[in-house]
């Protein structure tokens, strides 16, 4: 009889498919660990530097090409970008800045950036970067991210080609970056190369929408304040709610959402969707709406919408903005330092401001606000007009606002120096700049800073308007006579 028996040094594996399970999932990471090594080594922006170099040395030699530094570049200017935020999009767009590049033979990621009205030369790349004009995400490296594509959604946009064909624009220029130009051109008209934002700052002269919204710090209260309409958050436009459509002069419920109509159009979920709706008839999107139907044509409702999304409050030095004394005014009307007026665009056509890459770079920064807050007294004391019973207020005012506490006229030194004759030992605009800005003349004027060295009591900042220290000054004056 045979015997059956398996040897002493054989066993059976009963746990062989657990053994196959653990070898699949070994290889599986493998081939992944093997993906993510070349994907390392291989990113997306090697494989587009890759392309230019054989692309430009065609087209303008391979001695230039090999001058062109590649890796990761960056454009850092901390004052527009942030200390956190490095502009990289010259790592892909290799050729924005080398000549020799234009035309339709060479793709536009690689082409030299044109230079239309001396764009470039008022805006160098090496200190504006890319993204303060076109939008995008600076850090990053890969076109989706940078271009926000396939899902990836934040707060700035990339305004490309294929954007605009979503909102319905016609022209294969780029167009919507004028929302970023904006932001720093806001109260100049006529600017080259900004024509749908032209058109539409003539559009709210023309239809006075002052009269219901306070737009740049003044206007009526009938519709909302709009001097900041680019930065309301997205959760503020409610797309879900219905669409109305209107019969016999009345709005009626069309029977479905504004985000239906605005799939029905073919137009993106954004805001900028929603004031395209709202300027083609208020009342659509919010029914009791007194705003009237201007019956604005194609062009100009996205001009105005284009227009509304670029109020966005900046928060750069003051050298980079055209017409720099006009954002001074609206933010001493912000703060209640003079009181709400009418801000008036200034023609670039005419004037041909000096422009940020003209400034002084190395100019320091409170001496910068110092001037521009004397343009913007100018300003607010030439639209107030004269008074003939100004000293008699400012004589109140020096009363009132506690400036007897520490000083007389006349009658000799107190905690701070009498102020008999003062207008003749310094000028008008050194008072009232002392009077606005106590604290920072103490911290930067030579005679402000002795001063404070002899008193050893700094001057308290009261909160006096520029109106109130023109009153005050004027009572000095006569004071001093």
């Amino acid at each position: 009889m045979a015997d059956n028996k398996k040897p002493a040094n054989v066993f059976e594996d009963k746990y062989w498919k657990d053994s196959i399970l653990i070898y699949i999932v070994g290889i599986i990471l493998a081939v992944f660990t093997g993906i993510v090594i070349y994907r390392t080594a291989n990113p997306e922006w090697k494989k587009y530097q890759r392309e230019f170099v054989k692309i430009a040395e065609k087209k303008i030699g391979k001695e230039k090409v090999a001058k062109i530094d590649l890796g990761i570049r960056q454009i850092w200017n901390k004052e527009l970008m942030g200390p956190n935020t490095a502009d990289r999009c010259v790592t892909c767009h290799l050729g924005v800045d080398v000549p020799g590049l234009e035309g339709d033979d060479v793709p536009v990621v690689f082409r030299t950036h044109p230079n239309p009205n001396g764009l470039l030369d008022k805006h160098p790349l090496n200190k504006f970067g890319c993204t303060v004009c076109h939008g995008g995400l600076p850090n990053a490296l890969t076109v989706k991210e940078a271009h926000a594509e396939h899902g990836v959604r934040w707060l700035y946009p990339t305004y490309t080609r294929e954007m605009q064909k979503k909102y319905k624009f016609e022209e294969d220029r780029l167009v919507m970056l004028q929302i970023n130009c904006n932001q720093c051109h806001r109260f100049d008209k006529d600017v080259p190369g900004m024509d749908y934002i032209n058109l539409a700052k003539d559009l709210v002269v023309e239809k006075n929408c002052q009269s219901c919204h306070i737009i740049d710090g003044y206007g009526g209260n009938i519709g909302p304040n709009l001097t900041y309409e680019g930065d309301k958050s997205h959760e503020m436009f409610d797309i879900h709610a219905p669409y109305y459509v209107i019969k016999d002069g009345k709005p009626v419920e069309s029977g479905h959402t504004i985000a239906e109509e605005m799939k029905r159009r073919g137009l993106p979920y954004s805001v900028f969707s929603w004031h395209i709706l709202h300027f083609e008839e208020p009342r659509s999107i919010t029914p009791t709406s007194t705003m009237p139907n201007h019956g604005f044509n194609k062009d100009e409702i996205l001009a105005l919408t284009m227009l509304v999304m670029s109020w966005k409050k900046v928060n750069i030095p003051s050298r980079y903005l055209s017409n720099p004394g006009k954002y001074q005014m609206l933010r001493l009307m912000e703060e209640g330092r003079i009181k709400p007026q009418k801000i008036e665009y200034v023609s670039l056509a005419s004037t041909s401001p000096e422009t940020a890459a003209e400034t002084t770079a190395g100019q320091a920064e409170t001496a910068e606000e110092f001037q521009v807050e004397e343009t913007a007294m100018k300003e607010a004391a030439e639209s107030s007009g004269g008074n003939a019973d100004l000293a008699a207020k400012g004589k109140e005012l020096f009363g009132t606002r506690g400036c007897t506490a520490c000083h007389t006229v006349g009658g000799g030194r107190l905690v701070g120096p009498d102020l008999k004759g003062v207008a003749e030992r310094r000028d008008k605009q050194w008072i009232i700049h002392m009077i606005l800005n106590p604290d920072s003349m103490i911290q930067n004027d030579p005679v402000a800073k002795q001063l404070f060295q002899e008193y050893n009591v700094p001057m308290p900042n009261q909160g006096v308007t520029p109106e109130e220290a023109e009153a005050i000054y004027e009572y000095l004056k006569s004071a001093s006579k």
